[in-house]
């Protein structure tokens, strides 16, 4: 493993897009087969050949389109599912309840804990940290659940946790997903510029999101969806407040992988659409 980023930008040909390939591949043959065997001077002609071979090719094109973007959502859909039931299962006891949480182990000496800005001692890491900013792949992912356990473990990483979690359904329901989401890199400078409490063009270069479509989308939602608009502010303020505290303890690399994350592009996402670059 490269770094504690996993994401994956460039998804494999699953059965879907293999079977319009084939299908596309047959109707041309079986169309390029009947059109050759017509007696000269006969047949539909050069235009209704070209019609009847381009219309059901693009039928099939949409048709692979609209199942592969089915087979995303619901892929997104399960990830944010699972991310959900780990957090239930680490949901803090009721305010009636007794609260003696029992303390952590020291961590390991060879991994870094950064210091979170709570009086309790931590066995966050900045890898887990920025795994869990990931948020697990499947339910298979090991290590991304682990590091969501430590992370929902504190206060306010949970909180920075779980408003991206709610952005991210959201924006799945426009069929907006971070792994499909290019974005330009943040140098590690503009980072720490933003922890240091620098906004607008002093860290534009956090704005790495620049998809017209995108932006457009997301600008029609702020403006006609309250409930997404009242998410998206409160995961930039819970953003804000977690991640300073990790960008003054973290390397230059660190803050390169952070950048990469789900979280971190939510952020770029929203910040740019909202004008926190401007």
């Amino acid at each position: 493993m490269n770094g504690p980023v996993k994401t994956h930008p460039d998804e494999p040909l699953g059965q879907i897009e293999v079977a319009g390939a084939i299908a596309g591949a047959l109707w041309f043959g079986v169309l390029l087969f009947w059109w050759l065997s017509q007696p000269e001077g006969q047949g539909p002609g050069l235009l209704m050949t070209a019609f009847l071979m381009v219309l059901p090719l693009a039928m099939i094109v949409g048709l692979v389109s609209s199942l592969r973007s089915v087979r995303l959502l619901r892929a997104e859909a399960e990830r944010l599912r699972m991310a959900l039931d780990v957090q239930r299962q680490n949901a803090p006891p009721r305010p009636s309840a007794v609260r003696a949480p029992p303390q952590p182990a020291p961590p390991p000496e060879e991994q870094t804990v950064f210091a979170l800005d709570v009086p309790e001692p931590s066995q966050l890491t900045i890898a887990d940290y920025i795994v869990a900013m990931n948020f697990p792949d499947s339910e298979d992912d090991a290590e991304g659940i682990n590091a969501l356990n430590l992370a929902l473990a504190d206060h306010d990483t949970a909180k920075v946790i779980r408003a991206a979690q709610d952005v991210l359904t959201l924006l799945s329901q426009d069929g907006v997903f971070m792994d499909d989401l290019a974005s330009e890199p943040a140098p590690a400078e503009a980072w720490r510029r933003f922890g240091a409490g620098e906004r607008g063009p002093s860290v534009a270069q956090l704005g790495g999101v620049t998809d017209r479509n995108v932006l457009n989308i997301v600008g029609q939602r702020m403006r006609d969806d309250q409930i997404f608009r009242d998410a998206a502010h409160h995961f930039l303020r819970a953003f804000d407040r977690s991640v300073s505290g990790f960008i003054r303890a973290a390397t230059d690399t660190e803050l390169e992988w952070f950048g990469q994350t789900r979280t971190s592009r939510a952020f770029m996402l929203l910040g740019r659409a909202t004008g926190t670059f401007d």
